[in-house]
C-alpha cells in the first residue's frame, strides 16, 4: 500500500510539473539553444560534438541526482532546499570539470559513433533535447520534493529503489511526450 501511495504521489507531482507547460516555449528554447551551438561550431562534427558533450554532462548529472534522491529516501530525511541546491551545484561543477578533462577521448568515441552507427543530425538533436528535458524535469522534481517535505514524506514508507524506478519511468514518459510534441528541425 505504501508503494502504491508513493507511486500516485510521484505521478501527481510529475503531472503537475508538465500540466501547464507551453510546448511552443519549450520548442523555442530548444531551437535557440541548438542554433547557438550550431553558430559557435566550426564544423558539422563540432556542432554534433557540442550536443553530445552536453548529453554526457546530463547523463553524469542523472547519476548524481539518482544517488542524492536514493540517499534521502534511505535516510528518510529530505535535505533543506538550500542544502540540496548547494550539493547539486557542487556535483555539477565537478562533472563539468570531469567532462572537460575527458573531452578529447569523448570526441574520439563520438566520431566513431557518427561513422559506425550512422548517426544523423536529427537523431543527435532529438537525443540532446530528450536529455536536456529529462535533466530539467529531474531537477524540478527533486526541488518540489524537498520544498514540500511534509507532503513528500510519504515516499519514505515505500521501497527506495522501486520509488526511483517509478520516478525514472514517469520522467521518461513525460520527456518523451514533450519532445515528440516539439518540432526541432
Amino acid at each position: 500500500m505504501a508503494q502504491e501511495e508513493a507511486n500516485k504521489f510521484i505521478e501527481n507531482v510529475c503531472n503537475h510539473l508538465v500540466r501547464n507547460m507551453d510546448i511552443s516555449k519549450v520548442e523555442q528554447h530548444f531551437k535557440e539553444t541548438i542554433a547557438m551551438q550550431r553558430e559557435s561550431a566550426q564544423s558539422q562534427f563540432d556542432f554534433w560534438d557540442r550536443l553530445m558533450v552536453n548529453m554526457l554532462y546530463f547523463t553524469e548529472n542523472e547519476q548524481v541526482w539518482e544517488k542524492e534522491l536514493l540517499k534521502m529516501l534511505v535516510n528518510k530525511e529530505w535535505l533543506k532546499p538550500a542544502e540540496l541546491e548547494e550539493e547539486l551545484l557542487m556535483h555539477q561543477l565537478r562533472i563539468r570539470q570531469q567532462v572537460a578533462e575527458q573531452i578529447d577521448e569523448a570526441k574520439k568515441l563520438f566520431h566513431k559513433q557518427y561513422e559506425t552507427d550512422g548517426l544523423v543530425e536529427e537523431d543527435i538533436i532529438y537525443d540532446y533535447a530528450y536529455s536536456s528535458a529529462g535533466h530539467s524535469m529531474r531537477m524540478d522534481l527533486i526541488t518540489v520534493l524537498v520544498t514540500t517535505a511534509e507532503q513528500s514524506k510519504l515516499l519514505f514508507n515505500a521501497d527506495p529503489q522501486e520509488t526511483i524506478r517509478i520516478v525514472n519511468g514517469y520522467i521518461a514518459y513525460h520527456t518523451d511526450q514533450l519532445i515528440n510534441r516539439t518540432k526541432l528541425k
